[in-house]
């Protein structure tokens, strides 16, 4: 269930998290975070049950990747 909620926010903050993870805007942002906060569990195949599947569940898509440079 989503709810819509007022809340104040450090902009500063939230915009280095969108950069650092390639997010599209703050929701993604406050999604991600609170989700990483409860930790949620995964099944062996990595997957969320699917009653609580939405398009925020898969955490590892969100994890920066470091780019290697060859030369």
């Amino acid at each position: 269930m989503c709810k819509k909620v007022e809340i104040e926010v450090d902009t500063d903050l939230v915009q280095e998290v969108i950069s650092r993870h390639r997010l599209a805007d703050a929701r993604e942002a406050i999604h991600l975070a609170l989700r990483t906060l409860l930790g949620e569990t995964h099944d062996a195949a990595g997957q969320l049950p699917e009653d609580e599947y939405d398009e925020f569940s898969d955490l590892s898509a969100w994890q920066p990747r470091r780019r290697h440079e060859t030369g």
